[in-house]
């Protein structure tokens, strides 16, 4: 094997835990990724409830068919004003302020619209502005502030590729007739025709090889078998504590936990190679689909990852550089401006920020919920007791003037960079899976996910794409993102005064600080993303997102929703891929070598220990043997000469049995899940800590 290898790998020759940011005085490039509050560009701003409502309408009116024309239709505009400004906003509400306000009680406005006619007339001035993009591109931006962008599409995919995905489900679904393989603990409901977490890299087990070298169609017959394991101790090196180290410094001084990197485990990446004309191919096999028997699939696949890059260049343009100029944000972005800072607690009255008093309000709260009671030690101080009285329980009473959005300035869509352009000599790693999940009367409902993000570190995942292939019979279902934010927010605490403290949580929707109860995680809730038929949705890693419940429609017939998921490993890294370890399935090889269309070997030149060892792993109908054959070799040999055979490891090294695949996606499964509890722990951990002047 050779010793030198054109590409550094982390676990191999790089630190396991290496990150983009050993040197932070040159700038080490990349693209962000959200696990922990310490990964560097990972916390958005504070947005204002009223902002996330703009947003959540804007999506809902791109879900309207032909919405790019509509709304320059002045009559139709007029109706939709009409509808948001009379919807009610309960569940909107609570969808913003979710897991944000601790122990506090942030009532829902009755009296005031968080939709008001004038961020309803910014929503349209800013569709009117992403029409021309979709028109363009079939892309629409949604969800976004700042550089933070998920994009969705109906239309990207064209009928042709949605056909042949469709096929390859089917195809899929077929070849697992017998032995569905069901995700594990999703009680037979998630079925798995692809799945990274099945014969994954194993530290210590799998077989390496330096170069690129395994491909497509030579994967199996060419380096099955091949190549060398990496021992386990050569990557357990903890990760240097250098202060100059943002993934140790952040912006907290907290370090990423060791826990975040699996020295274990590796989910294994695709490598694909840019085209003349600009596509996409494969050059190494899809981890956990057969590169021979399906390369049709293999092919549409490519064309959905073709489909696929312009919307991660639209997600993945913004921060993509450390330097020590805090003004410095690497790519170009175009940020959409929607309000301006509150105003200065020493500017301002309360008279500005608030209701009027209005004691015909207070009497009809009372009348509602009883006396409001007022502490006496509260108006100890007072010299008119009465008058104190009023005004203490219209604070309880009275809601907040939300600001309204600055003048709609347009902005550019279009990015000037592209991915295809940037990593064309390189390529670029992509993670591959395919899943349905199905639904029956005996099974109707589908459970809420959790909050996560994709990979652990060792995947370096940079961005997502999901289509959504097919749905039949299940009831709506939607993906929510949130992230987390800088809990300092200097900028707005300069602004903050004893008397705007309450008024800025309940324009913001969360707990600031301790004062008067405990403080809201550093959460940033975005909203939430129908996930309907045909659509293609992508965002960047930064996203933490979770799957909505859903049930069968007709509980009486079954139902399924199937997916593809695609992750983009960040390009300006290298992980270890399939073009480094040949296939692990040894039914593949198996069937490669002693098959009924190999050439390889003759079966009368196969031992007959062999063979039994193979019969063991339940490859007889493979191996395409007779029937009289397989009875006389399963019963000739004594136990004890198999159980020899067994020790002297006579298959070839790196090859796993089925058993021993589904033993290894148990064990990695139950890392990531404690990843994802240490993860949504360190994600809630971290509370605002504002001060009340």
């Amino acid at each position: 094997m050779s010793t030198t290898s054109s590409h550094k790998y982390p676990g191999v020759n790089l630190p396991l835990r290496d990150t983009p940011a050993e040197n932070v005085v040159a700038g080490d490039t990349f693209y962000r990724i959200g696990a922990h509050p310490s990964c560097p560009d990972s916390q958005t701003e504070l947005l204002q409830i009223r902002e996330i409502a703009m947003l959540n309408l804007m999506d809902r009116l791109t879900d309207k068919p032909n919405w790019h024309e509509k709304l320059f239709d002045d009559q139709i505009v007029a109706k939709w004003r009409d509808e948001a400004l009379a919807q009610p906003e309960d569940a909107l509400y609570a969808q913003i302020i979710e897991d944000r306000h601790g122990d506090k009680e942030l009532p829902l406005p009755t009296r005031a619209r968080i939709i008001s006619p004038a961020s309803f007339d910014f929503c349209i001035s800013e569709l009117r502005g992403k029409a021309a993009y979709f028109r363009e591109t079939g892309l629409i931006w949604t969800l976004n502030s700042k550089e933070n962008i998920v994009v969705k599409s109906d239309t990207l995919v064209p009928t042709h590729v949605r056909e042949g995905l469709k096929a390859a489900f089917v195809k899929l679904h077929a070849d697992q007739a017998d032995s569905p393989d069901w995700h594990p603990w999703t009680s037979d409901m998630v079925q798995d025709l692809v799945h990274p977490s099945m014969y994954p890299f194993v530290y210590g087990r799998s077989n390496f090889i330096r170069e690129e070298v395994v491909g497509v169609s030579d994967a199996v017959d060419k380096w099955a078998g091949k190549g060398h394991s990496i021992p386990k101790t050569e990557i357990e090196e903890p990760l240097p504590r250098n202060p100059q180290n943002f993934f140790w410094a952040g912006g907290y001084g907290a370090p990423i936990p060791d826990e975040y990197w699996s020295s274990t485990y590796q989910w294994l990446p695709s490598n694909l190679a840019f085209q003349d004309d600009g596509t996409v191919r494969f050059t190494s096999y899809i981890n956990s689909l057969h590169p021979k028997k399906h390369q049709e699939i293999y092919d549409v696949v490519e064309k959905l990852i073709d489909i696929s890059l312009p919307a991660w260049d639209a997600v993945l343009h913004g921060r993509s550089q450390l330097s020590q100029d805090p003004t410095d944000k690497g790519d170009d972005v175009s940020i959409q401006t929607r309000f301006d800072l509150p105003p200065e607690a020493n500017e301002i009255t309360e008279d500005e920020i608030y209701e009027a008093l209005n004691l015909e309000m207070i009497a009809a709260y009372e009348e509602k919920n009883g006396t409001i009671e007022i502490r006496e030690e509260d108006l100890r101080w007072e010299q008119d007791k009465d008058a104190a009285r009023i005004r203490h329980k219209w604070r309880k009473v009275r809601e907040p003037i939300y600001p309204e959005p600055r003048e709609y300035e347009p902005v550019t869509y279009v990015r000037e960079d592209s991915i295809r352009r940037k990593f064309k000599d390189n390529g670029l790693q992509v993670i591959v899976k395919m899943a349905t999940i199905e639904l029956t009367p005996e099974k109707p409902d589908f459970p809420a996910g959790g909050w996560h993000i994709e990979g652990q570190m060792n995947e370096h995942i940079a961005a997502t794409s999901l289509y959504y292939l097919d749905s039949e019979n299940i009831t709506p279902s939607h993906l929510s993102f949130r992230m987390q934010v800088d809990g300092e927010q200097e900028e707005l605490q300069e602004l903050l005064g004893q008397d705007s403290y309450e008024y800025f949580e309940r324009i913001f929707g969360g707990s600031l600080g301790p004062s008067g109860g405990e403080a809201g995680p550093c959460l940033q809730n975005f909203g939430s993303l129908e996930t309907r038929q045909g659509r293609l949705l992508a965002f960047p890693n930064v996203f933490q997102h979770r799957v909505s419940p859903f049930s069968l429609q007709d509980r009486t017939k079954p139902g399924h929703r199937r997916f593809i998921a695609l992750w983009l490993v960040d390009p300006h890294r290298r992980i270890i891929s399939t073009a480094n370890v040949p296939p692990q399935q040894l039914d593949w090889w198996a069937e490669s070598v002693f098959g009924a269309e190999s050439s390889n070997v003759a079966k009368s030149e196969i031992p007959p220990e062999l063979l039994h060892l193979l019969l063991e792993q339940g490859l007889a109908k493979k191996l395409n043997l007779p029937e009289d054959v397989t009875k006389a070799l399963t019963s000739r040999l004594p136990a004890e000469i198999m159980d020899m055979v067994r020790n002297e490891g006579v298959l070839p090294e790196g090859l796993m049995t089925p058993a021993e695949a589904l033993q290894h996606r148990i064990a990695l499964m139950e890392e990531r899940s404690q990843f994802h509890q240490l993860s949504k722990q360190n994600w809630e951990a971290l509370t605002f800590s504002f001060c009340e002047h």
